[in-house]
């Protein structure tokens, strides 16, 4: 058994117990890690005290290979984001957006971009302005999707294979994955109508530039289809849980703080 330094958020937590915590991480270098946090309900426990939401954590635990559940030993404050916690609008951006990761990232993906986006995601929300948060949460699930190998394709039809026309009549189908020309969108009536101002936000929203999304005009109803398209994608290729299924994991003990 050694000891293990490392950064993390925290993306759920359970009651172990009387007194004790089992909560999964994700952390900078080894992905998700389920610790148990003994003792963290005790009034006095620093441990339990920085174990809130949306925080970026340095924790060390003991790392025993092969074991299910590691063991928590300290927990450093690192960054507080008390711009996302000072605001409804932002907190409840940021509870869709951990739910979705939680859902979205298996226990033994890679770590070290994800980590890294969770992190730059909640930097950015600090100072998004309440009308550009849906684009927020929107692009940054679609960058979640890239680093786990989930991309559309854009560049061609996904019907025919045909290359996508100037101004032409697109659709887009969620569930093969990419833009439709006009006569194979026809021929989808579920495909959703995107039109040439629509597929160009499509491919910004896939771009891993933020600040081609962040400088949108506001209100724009080309955004909104396109927003909706990409979240659509997104959920549907990864199979994000409602949140009405996002409750306790199988085999989780106790229930969620």
């Amino acid at each position: 058994m050694a000891i293990h330094k490392t950064e993390a958020f925290v993306l759920q937590s359970f009651r172990y117990g009387e007194t004790s915590v089992i909560v999964r991480f994700l952390t900078r270098d080894r992905g998700v890690v389920p610790m148990i946090a003994k003792g963290a309900l005790r009034p006095r426990s620093r441990v339990g005290a920085a174990l809130g939401p949306f925080r970026r954590l340095g924790v060390t635990y003991y790392d025993k290979p092969g074991r299910d559940l590691q063991t928590l030993v300290e927990v450093e404050l690192l960054a507080e984001h008390a711009g996302v916690a000072g605001s409804l609008e932002r907190l409840e951006a940021a509870g869709s957006w951990f739910r979705f990761l939680r859902s979205a990232i298996p226990e033994n993906a890679p770590a070290g971009g994800l980590y890294l986006l969770a992190a730059a995601a909640l930097a950015r929300l600090e100072a998004t302005p309440y009308a550009r948060i849906r684009r927020w949460e929107t692009y940054h699930r679609a960058a979640a999707g890239r680093l786990l190998g989930l991309m559309p394709r854009l560049d061609a039809c996904v019907g025919c294979g045909r290359g996508v026309p100037d101004g032409g009549a697109l659709s887009f189908s969620v569930e093969e994955g990419g833009v439709l020309c006009g006569a194979c969108g026809a021929a989808r009536p579920g495909a959703s109508r995107l039109g040439g101002e629509a597929y160009g936000i499509v491919q910004l929203y896939h771009h891993p530039d933020y600040a081609l999304v962040a400088v949108l005009e506001e209100g724009m109803e080309a955004e909104a289809r396109a927003g909706d398209v990409v979240r659509r994608f997104v959920d549907w290729h990864l199979d994000v849980r409602s949140p009405a299924d996002a409750g306790n994991p199988r085999g989780a003990a106790g229930r969620e703080r």
